[in-house]
């Protein structure tokens, strides 16, 4: 019998000051036409840390109802914060409702409580609404979480703990946030891994955190890796829904600044990285809304059974668009998001090619505001909550087919009658990697709702999907229906009930839930499991907010259990026998780390064969290959061999053959002493170091470094090298070396070094004055009576001064400038310190005092930096100034608040590209604050100003005619365009020059001849230059002459190959003849030279593989995706596999070591994949299937850009490699080709 008991409740006057918040319900959107993204962005989390076993915390915790109103306040603002979507004057019934069939569903094997609302009150005081559940099911537990608690439960339904605070876990981490509980759970389990990933969020002041916690092992009561991310603005972030996937562990939310909705962010957690305990951080893209109403949502895949999708598949994420809104149709959108955790630039989400997949009709709308949803009385109405897709979205790898199942709630009746929402479920299918409808129906009638779903799927594809029902007569209760993969579609089974309610809920706020769970039991991957929530009578007369929660679970009687075998094993150490904690056993799907007594296991694993393979720090790999039947049970002891490990230490150059400045510069011959130490697990005997680092010579030299104990001093010894004058200046010069201790391999580590010294365009510390005057040629202004700008001693980042401005309580502006100072190079960089504490509200949506940064050039006007084309690397800005107030910056973008991630303000590094448009300009920039009518704040202080201009180095000798197609000798490959034509009023090729923006038309070629534009006088720039085939001649119109060479030399048929073939800097005349499969050139000295190599099939591919600056002879073979390569350097061929039948091969140096490096371009899957010489690997989705791929270098910076034209439209579309920033130009005529396309496919 439950005690009738008094708790805090909260307040209608406090919902009321809520409510009266709320903004009017805005006009439905346009339809959408694309998607604007932000991103990618990449933070880490803090420093991890160990926690304890949380059996062992939560046994001595008590349950003391401590909590305060304010680790509630963000809740409680929370149930207000949503607004349902207008209703509009289209409106879809959609697909008719299905009656269920007669076939029931099976009975639940097991049906027991879950945590309740008193459970809240009995631990924090208060009582919570809505409420928020979910949970998920292991090998031998089911966890769940509700609101801010969690409890773990056998899987016979017997409690393992009492509910505890989901704070337990993060205790450890000891900061503000680790003791908060401001609940919005996740529980999922990752069943690759044998791991529980519970997160949470925190609310504590902005920017807000989101809490996420890795078990260590596969007990949920075990210890944790726990984690701390700061998100990545000032906005909340709410409703996060996690799914697991190979690769990390992904995220969605809905984000809010105060009551407004800005649209959907869409986060990567560094599983790897987690798994491990080590530092992670996140990548983070966001899909802006201009609609402030919250619609549609996004959700990440969440993978179910043990068969993970194709290695390096993108995680899918999906939404929905609906004609009530504004959308062209009733459809569900689907997204690839792509994360590269080491190069965040290189990460994407883009719609998958397939997308918007078109659904039958359905109404996602409900009643203005929260009331949607009848009970019998004494009920309130409740939130249908339709206005997003249910979680989870389910993915399932079948082998013959992927599936993704999911949910949403939608309108039953016809707007004016009585609302009524049933449940739509979807099963979407993939064959050859598009998805396409394979299951839609719609469970509901007219009589009665059914909301908040949750669906999935077992491994013989029946479907499941369990929900809330209710109506007018019928109180609140947890149905389930599905049907089996055999039957057909669209025909689901005669409901069956996890448990009837016998309560409703009367409490004010209408808020029933979120989101609901139903998950597949791993170890038979048939059994389903679910928990909602629901009342009785007795709860309902206790208090108004006194639901409750079930836990359940059914199978299909016709499922049986998945085949399944599994590993264990131990991992010791092979001299001493002693066990090694934290090692790693993994196949390319499955990993377990192994605990303080060196046992991993068990891997529960699909029956087949597996390479299984053993790491730890400081000792050799072991691998074996083991075949696995169904129900095997299979150990496997690894006894690892300690190693030395060479781990840098200090670099020192010692010797400079240009001028001294510390720096490797292109051409230049360095000595350099680069230290190690031996961080392994056994002493070095003899070490030795080779030096095959990349773009230098005299590789392959060997120092040696002698006997190395564990944890010894630090062994230096010198090196002597020339960096290659192909390297760009400016570039990361990357030294390896490769490890032998006497006879054996260890290994190889790297050691990076910048090339080239930063130019520093203008500097300004603030320290050579006396406080409060400014430097020379510093001015201030002031609009009203404010205070100036003055140098202070109060807050510096350098002694002992920085220039600060007051942010007084009366409106205007204060403005400091900076003198004038010259920017050469297209890559200047400002770096600043900077501290803030200017006016906002808490949530700091309201940001009423600014600051902000302008540039001006010459005697021009005063820009924005943003506006102007500059960009914030880090520090940026805050949001928008508020308009309400009179502040003269109301409505810019601008810095309010506090300077950085914690309650009160500190120095922060803020860094921002100036605008390429600042190349060859005298510039000044100018800090402007803006205040209103409101109170007053400390202000804002600047510090140790640095504005550098790119790289310099004096010995280089590259020539700059390495770019590709760069008619105007600046680095840079210019747009440009020919079509051939014998009009005398039509250009043949028209270039933009990348210099000053100008187009240049050129008449230079007749009908049939063919484009082989190239720097044939080593002059830096790309000559206008065609092959005749009517008469094999070449015609050579010289940029460093202005005269015209001709060159006798080709058949018709033969393919122009026009390359440096003998390193002199100017390119050769030379054809590729596929009747016989030979090369013939005619080198820049007069030498003629023949070569066959290839067969009539092959595509031409030459470029300077071996970085001895002399082009090599290569071909891609297409039927096989096989690169052949002549080595100039070696006169050796390498046959390297990469590539496939459709593959259109693009040679370049996409990673600027000096080296081409093997790249296809996708059509079929719109994807660029890379085999890098240093980089390695790398795949980029970019492009469109008749997109042209193109051979380009547009930022200048010494490596290709991954780059196309689209005909269609005639736009350029690039990645810059420099900064990874996308840009899209429009530049064409109907007819016309792009030069840089003229030697690719």
């Amino acid at each position: 019998m439950l005690a009738r008991t008094s708790y805090l409740l909260i307040s209608i006057l406090l919902i009321a000051a809520v409510l009266a918040l709320l903004p009017s319900v805005e006009s439905k959107r346009q339809a959408q036409t694309f998607i604007e993204m932000a991103g990618p962005m990449s933070l880490p989390a803090t420093t991890p840390v160990k926690t304890e076993k949380i059996s062992d915390v939560i046994s001595h915790q008590t349950r003391i109802a401590d909590a305060t109103q304010q680790h509630k306040a963000a809740e409680i603002s929370s149930l207000f914060s949503y607004v349902s979507a207008r209703t509009s004057d289209v409106k879809d019934i959609g697909l008719e409702p299905i009656p269920f069939g007669i076939t029931p569903m099976p009975s639940p094997t097991l049906s027991f409580d879950g945590v309740q609302n008193l459970d809240n009150g009995a631990i924090y005081g208060l009582l919570f609404l809505p409420a928020d559940m979910t949970g998920d099911v292991g090998p031998n537990h089911y966890v769940q979480a509700v609101n801010a608690l969690l409890r773990v439960f056998d899987k016979s339904g017997n409690a393992l703990s009492p509910p505890f605070r989901i704070s337990t876990i993060f205790e450890s981490l000891g900061t503000a946030c680790s003791t908060r509980n401001d609940g919005l759970p996740n529980v999922l389990y990752d069943a690759l891994a044998d791991r529980w990933l519970i997160t949470q969020i925190c609310s504590n002041f902005p920017p807000f955190r989101q809490m996420v916690a890795v078990s260590q092992t596969g007990d949920p009561l075990g210890p944790y890796f726990a984690y701390e991310f700061v998100m990545p603005t000032n906005r909340q972030y709410d409703f996060p829904k996690f799914g697991v996937w190979p690769d990390g562990y992904y995220m969605t939310a809905d984000e809010f600044l105060g009551a407004d909705y800005y649209g959907s962010g869409m986060f990567a957690f560094d599983r790897e990285k987690m798994l491990a305990g080590q530092p992670a951080s996140y990548v983070y893209f966001n899909q802006p809304d201009p609609v402030r109403i919250r619609r549609r949502g996004m959700l990440p895949t969440d993978l179910d059974g043990l068969t993970p999708p194709e290695a390096d598949s993108p995680a899918i994420f999906a939404s929905f668009i609906a004609n009530e809104y504004g959308d062209p149709q009733d459809a569900i959108r689907l997204f690839d998001f792509h994360a590269d955790f080491d190069q965040p630039v290189n990460s994407s989400f883009i719609e998958r090619p397939e997308s918007p997949i078109a659904v039958a009709a359905f109404d996602p709308t409900s009643p203005d505001g929260r009331p949607d949803i009848a009970q019998p009385p004494p009920g309130e109405r409740l939130d249908s909550v339709s206005d997003r897709l249910n979680h989870r979205l389910a993915y399932r790898n079948h082998g013959t087919h992927e599936s993704l199942v999911t949910n949403q709630t939608v309108r039953m009746t016809p707007v004016g009658q009585e609302y009524r929402a049933g449940v739509r479920v979807y099963e979407f299918r993939s064959t050859a990697n598009v998805f396409a409808v394979s299951e839609q129906a719609t469970l509901g009638d007219t009589d009665s709702s059914r909301w908040i779903a949750s669906a999935a799927q077992d491994h013989q594809s029946n479907i499941a999907v369990q929900y809330n029902f209710g109506s007018d007569v019928k109180r609140p209760s947890i149905l389930y229906s599905g049907r089996l993969a055999t039957e057909p579609a669209g025909e689901f089974r005669t409901e069956g009930t996890l448990i009837t309610g016998t309560g409703v809920q009367k409490a004010f706020g209408w808020r029933w839930g979120e989101y609901s769970g139903l998950s597949i039991d791993p170890v038979d991957d048939c059994t389903f499991w679910m928990t909602n929530g629901y009342y009785t009578l007795e709860s309902q007369n206790i208090s108004d907010f006194a639901w409750l929660t079930r836990i359940g679970r059914f199978k299909y009687a016709e499922c049986t259990t998945a085949p399944r075998a599994s590993i264990s094993g131990t991992v010791t150490d092979a001299l001493t026998g002693l066990p090694i904690e934290n090692a790693k056993i993994a196949t390319t799907q499955f990993v377990r780390y192994s605990t303080k007594d060196g046992t991993y296991g068990p891997m529960i694993v699909t029956p087949g064969t597996y390479v299984l393979t053993a790491t730890a720090q400081g000792y050799r790999p072991a691998s074996r290959e083991i075949q696995l039947d169904n129900g095997e049970v299979a150990t496997e002891n690894f006894a690892l061999s300690p190693v030395p490990v060479g781990v840098p230490g200090g670099t020192k150059i010692s010797s400079e053959s240009c001028r001294v400045n510390n720096s490797p510069e292109p051409g230049e011959t360095i000595t350099i002493n680069i230290g190690l130490r031996n961080e392994g697990r056994r002493d070095a005997t003899n070490l030795t170091a080779e030096l095959v680092g990349f773009g230098i010579s005299n590789v392959g030299q060997t120092q040696h470094y002698g006997p190395m104990p564990i944890n010894g001093t630090e062994v230096l010894r010198p090196y002597n090298f020339t960096v290659s004058n192909s390297v760009v200046c400016g570039a990361v010069l990357n030294l390896r070396l490769r490890l032998r201790d006497g006879n054996e391999d260890i290994g190889t580590t790297d050691i990076f070094l910048q090339t080239g010294e930063n130019v520093v365009a203008f500097s300004e510390n603030f320290d050579r004055v006396s406080a409060p005057n400014l430097p020379a040629d510093w001015t201030t202004t002031t609009s009203t009576n404010h205070q100036l700008w003055r140098t202070a001693a109060n807050r510096q980042q350098s002694v002992p001064n920085s220039a600060f401005s007051p942010a007084p309580h009366q409106m205007g502006l204060n403005e400091l400038v900076s003198p004038l100072f010259e920017i050469k190079s297209e890559n200047a960089e400002l770096s600043f310190r900077n501290w803030y504490e200017l006016e906002t509200t808490f949530l700091r949506n309201r940001l009423y005092d600014g600051s902000v940064l302008e540039i001006k050039y010459g005697e021009g006007e005063w820009v924005d930096i943003l506006t102007a084309g500059g960009s914030f690397l880090s520090g940026g800005y805050d949001g928008v100034i508020d308009t309400c107030c009179s502040n003269p910056l109301g409505g810019r973008s601008g810095w309010s608040g506090r300077s950085g991630q914690e309650q009160t303000s500190i120095f922060i590094t803020s860094r921002v590209r100036l605008p390429e448009s600042a190349s060859g300009q005298n510039v000044r920039l100018r800090w402007r604050i803006g205040t209103d009518i409101g109170s007053f704040r400390e202000g804002q202080y600047i510090d140790d100003l640095v504005v550098t201009d790119g790289f310099a180095c004096s010995c280089s000798t590259k020539s700059s005619g390495s770019t590709p197609f760069d008619f105007d000798g600046d680095g840079k490959t210019d747009l440009s365009l020919f079509d051939l034509n014998d009009d005398p009023l039509r250009p043949d090729t028209r270039v933009l020059k990348s210099t000053d923006s100008t187009v240049v038309s050129t008449a230079f070629g007749s009908l049939g001849d063919v484009p082989v534009y190239s720097d044939f006088d080593g002059d830096g720039k790309t000559d206008y230059a065609i092959f005749r085939p009517s008469n094999g001649v070449w015609y050579i119109f010289e940029s460093a002459t202005g005269t015209v060479r001709y060159a006798n030399f080709g058949l018709a048929g033969d393919l122009p190959v026009p390359s440096d073939y003998d390193g002199d800097g100017g390119s050769d005349v030379a054809v590729f003849r596929p009747s016989n499969g030979t090369w013939y050139l005619l080198q820049s000295n007069g030498g003629l030279a023949a070569l066959q190599f290839g067969l009539a099939e092959d595509f031409p591919t030459p470029a300077d593989y071996d970085g001895d600056g002399q082009a090599d002879i290569a071909v891609f073979r297409p039927t096989t995706g096989v690169w052949y390569r002549f080595g100039s350097q070696t006169a050796s061929v390498v046959i390297t596999p990469f590539g496939t039948f459709g593959d259109k091969p693009i040679a370049g140096d996409f990673d600027g070591d000096g080296r081409g490096d093997l790249t296809v371009f996708r059509p079929s899957e719109r994807v660029w994949y890379q085999l890098r010489s240093t980089d390695g690997f790398g795949v980029s989705f970019f492009g469109l299937a008749n997109d042209k791929p193109l051979q380009a270098d547009f930022d200048g910076d010494g490596k290709s850009d991954i780059a196309v034209y689209r005909e269609s439209d005639r736009v350029w579309y690039y990645l810059r490699s420099s900064d990874g920033q996308f840009r899209a130009l429009q530049f064409g005529s109907t007819g016309e080709k792009p030069v840089p396309g003229i030697f690719t496919p």
